[in-house]
């Protein structure tokens, strides 16, 4: 196997590829290739196994059996073929200093090779394959599928002489190969149609034109530099930037260059990031590189970032977090391109990208008073844009946090909310929140496994997500993996200034449950505030916090404002006041033994 190939030309070349007609017609196909590329990436390549890439890259249910299916493998021929079309369509100016994403037939890892010295074996032989003793006649038989068709095979040297061979002997007598004058044909055309459909099939065109069309109304960030020109720290600064906004599924990015801006796009919508450099003239700052937000219609400057480099390597893992770090909070839910765009679209409902604006605003907010009109337009929305994930995904989260009379429980079972989410999954398996709207449905339904494993693919995805991260956390907690929920659980914190009442609370107890007493009364303490007061999760991260740093009475206080909150007498047992808003029984449980370990309520009899 060759080496692991350069992150940065790889994923310049992904985004090539990506913007070719055949990948934007086959978004599963797409979304297979970026899987596989990130997963070489992290140095997980050579390791895939069709399992794997069955139920993260391609969206199939956990109970996927490939033993007995080879939709994976079939999948990824057919992206070989995919890319085996995109390079041999390719002029040579258009060629002009590219490399090749290829796929090794037998293995699922991504290699980047020199475009002219690709080998069939590792390509997965395609159309340049088709005559081995003549490369260069068969690469230009594969540019141009017309001439290979028409062309004219003039007899050579060699088979002249064929000619003069003496016969084969005669066939014996009563036996008849006439059929295979037709059999041969027919078997032909089967094996033609087969690739064609293999290649590009009707119902995945279909669903990608309504994405598209849809795609067309998100927000729209282009990535330019100051000189338009730019120069190897900006340009790497760019690709930083433009792969970190595409984890952002609400948002369309493209490069400057690359950017077709299409009339079809509302010019309210569209955005420039503007990245330059400064600091190398003499008597200037030491190395700063600027990112500045524009909206393109106005031209007002929304936000400004400045990255000192401190001598660190652009590539560093610290530089790369910091520009991530920055790009959060233009590109997260309640954001800054979030919250222009509430200001600008006001409370339009109409289908399409308005309808997702409010509901990033509900899920923010969580004003009851909004879910009518919202559940209207979101239902329109989908019968305008069938099989949309962010549409499936917001819909499946309504249908699971239907409120329940005399209940504060956040989630609460529901067919119609597991399905959704599966659908969102099933049509974009990279989705982060498509895999945490799967990880609520199964933490819903008491199925812990199945939520702690897409919680964490959740954070995988898009690591730079702060609303994602606090679920995530959240999910892991009420699982019981403490070890894990903390680290994400805190990098939300870090990432969002006016976290929730419920993410404050899961902090507060993970900290406690795993040892840190002191600082988990100091977070409660600190977010402690009116609205927090009505929640009753952070009311009992509060009594528990209070009681294991000895302040029992304060502690007692506490519980006693959860007890009225949830409707229940004083003295009402500890596991009937948590069934009221708990959605874990073992997160229930697990609290329960705690209160009782830090003297907050009696042990049970």
């Amino acid at each position: 196997m060759s080496a692991q190939p350069d992150r940065i030309a790889l994923l310049s070349e992904l985004a090539l590829v990506m913007q070719s007609p055949e990948f934007v017609r086959s978004p599963v196909l797409r979304r297979l290739l970026e899987y596989l590329v990130d997963q070489t990436l992290a140095g997980h390549g050579a390791r895939l196994k069709a399992y794997q890439i069955a139920v993260e890259g391609l969206g199939r249910d956990d109970s996927f059996d490939p033993q007995s299916d080879s939709y994976p493998r079939v999948q990824v021929g057919r992206l070989r073929k995919m890319l085996d079309l995109h390079y041999a369509a390719l002029t040579p100016d258009q060629a002009h200093g590219r490399q090749r994403i290829a796929i090794p037939v037998g293995h699922y890892n991504v290699e980047l090779l020199p475009l002219t010295t690709v080998s069939p074996e590792r390509a997965g032989a395609g159309p340049a394959a088709a005559d081995p003793q003549t490369p260069a006649k068969g690469a230009a038989q594969a540019a141009d599928p017309a001439a290979a068709a028409t062309q004219t095979v003039l007899p050579t040297p060699s088979s002249s002489a064929s000619m003069l061979q003496p016969a084969p002997p005669p066939v014996p007598q009563g036996v008849d190969r006439g059929w295979l004058i037709w059999a041969l044909p027919v078997l032909m055309l089967l094996a033609l149609l087969y690739v064609i459909w293999l290649v590009a099939r009707p119902d995945a065109a279909d669903r990608d034109l309504a994405r598209r069309d849809m795609r067309q109304q998100v927000a729209h960030v282009t990535i330019t530099t100051d000189p338009a020109a730019g120069n190897d720290d900006l340009d790497t600064v760019a690709q930083i930037a433009e792969m970190q906004l595409q984890r952002f599924e609400m948002l369309a990015v493209s490069m400057g260059s690359h950017s077709d801006s299409p009339a079809m796009r509302d010019a309210a919508r569209e955005y420039q990031l503007l990245l330059r450099g400064g600091g190398r003239q003499q008597g200037a700052s030491p190395e700063l590189l600027f990112l500045t937000l524009r909206h393109g219609a106005t031209g007002t400057t929304l936000w400004s970032y400045e990255l000192p480099r401190n001598g660190s390597r652009l590539t560093a893992p610290d530089f790369e977090q910091a520009i991530g770090s920055g790009i959060s909070a233009i590109a997260r839910s309640g954001g800054l391109i979030a919250q222009h765009q509430r200001k600008l679209i006001g409370d339009d409902t109409s289908p399409g990208y308005p309808c997702l604006i409010q509901y990033d605003a509900f899920r923010q907010q969580r004003d009851p008073a909004l879910r009518p009109a919202l559940e209207k337009c979101l239902a329109r929305s989908l019968e305008a844009y069938p099989d949309e994930p962010l549409f499936l995904q917001a819909q499946s989260y309504l249908a699971l946090s239907s409120p329940q009379a005399g209940r504060l429980t956040p989630l609460v079972p529901s067919k119609r909310g597991r399905d959704l989410a599966e659908a969102a999954l099933q049509f974009d398996g990279r989705s982060s929140l498509a895999q945490i709207a799967v990880a609520r449905s199964a933490l819903a339904r008491g199925n812990c496994p199945r939520a702690i494993a897409f919680a964490r693919r959740a954070v995988e995805s898009n690591p730079l997500e702060p609303d994602t991260l606090g679920l995530a956390g959240t999910f892991l907690l009420s699982c019981g993996d403490t070890q894990g929920a903390e680290p994400v659980l805190e990098r939300a914190l870090t990432m969002n200034s006016e976290p929730g009442g419920y993410q404050i609370a899961s902090l507060v107890i993970t900290r406690q449950l795993n040892g840190k007493v002191a600082s988990a009364m100091d977070l409660a303490m600190r977010a402690d505030s009116r609205d927090k007061a009505t929640q009753p999760n952070f009311l009992l991260a509060k009594a528990l916090s209070l009681a294991a740093n000895g302040r029992t009475k304060e502690a007692r206080r506490s519980w006693g404002e959860l007890e009225k909150l949830v409707g229940v007498n004083p003295g009402t047992p500890a596991p009937d006041i948590l069934a009221r808003f708990a959605i874990s029984q073992f997160f229930s449980r697990r609290m329960v033994s705690e209160a009782e370990r830090v003297g907050l309520i009696a042990p049970a009899a």
